[in-house]
């Protein structure tokens, strides 16, 4: 049986494939004919890949065409150094403290997990490939804003409205440059029910070799199974963050100048 999953990236592929091709960017009724699908469908499937940032009108509003969350994801699966090396570091998160954890690239507006690895005790939205969740109300999201100045945290959600997230969200680019700067010194963000209610983000950048923030690795604990173990929680993220850096780094290293094949 077909998956509604597989629908979906079937749509994705076809819109690629006719903006690239001869027919330039597709409409619905377009779309339904190649994939035997009605356009009630297809209508549907392209609102939640346009949620996704997956597609998105083309400028003059006539058809469709894959939007800047495809190409996110493109160069996260692109850089198979950083998500190999990621895995068995969220393993490792979740074998120790058995929540789920996961590693996260901005698109825009918002961070977009690209590996995660689940938990049988607990699951959080964020946890699953293809999520896409708030970078102002999130600890990922906020790992991945931590080096931005206030100027700039303003020039990227100046329209945004900071409405949702959890009870002790940010409500305004200067909580929230305020919010960040606090953390930064520690390199590390502790988003205590700031997107879900009673649970914590602990999250950590994962820097590049220029020195720039790449992703995020992150793991949700719900607060009242946190028993005084957030400070060892904490520095445990920190450390396979740093340690992802230095395996993808390495990677990158040996890898240099190999031959494509």
């Amino acid at each position: 049986m077909t998956s509604t999953f597989d629908r979906g990236l079937d749509l994705l592929d076809a819109v690629l494939a006719a903006e690239v091709g001869a027919t330039g960017y597709p409409g619905n009724a377009q779309l339904a004919e190649q994939l035997g699908l009605d356009q009630a469908q297809i209508s549907r499937m392209l609102k939640d890949l346009g949620a996704l940032g997956l597609v998105e009108r083309d400028g003059q509003g006539r058809g469709w065409r894959v939007g800047p969350g495809y190409f996110t994801l493109a160069a996260a699966a692109g850089d198979a150094g950083l998500l190999e090396a990621a895995r068995p570091l969220l393993r490792g998160l979740v074998s120790r403290w058995h929540e789920p954890a996961w590693l996260s690239v901005r698109s825009g507006e918002v961070a977009l997990t690209v590996e995660a690895q689940p938990s049988h005790w607990s699951s959080s939205v964020a946890a699953a490939p293809g999520a896409v969740t708030p970078v102002w109300c999130t600890g990922p999201g906020r790992a991945l804003l931590l080096d931005h100045s206030e100027q700039e945290l303003a020039e990227l959600l100046g329209e945004v409205e900071f409405i949702g997230g959890g009870p002790l969200a940010v409500r305004d680019v200067s909580a929230l440059a305020a919010r960040n700067a606090a953390d930064r010194a520690a390199g590390m963000v502790i988003a205590d029910r700031e997107f879900e209610h009673d649970v914590v983000d602990f999250s950590a950048p994962v820097r590049g070799g220029s020195g720039a923030v790449v992703a995020a690795l992150s793991i949700a604990v719900p607060r009242f199974r946190l028993s005084g173990r957030s400070a060892d929680i904490a520095a445990s993220v920190r450390g396979a963050a740093q340690a992802l850096e230095v395996r993808a780094s390495s990677r990158a290293e040996r890898t240099a100048g190999r031959p494509t094949p």
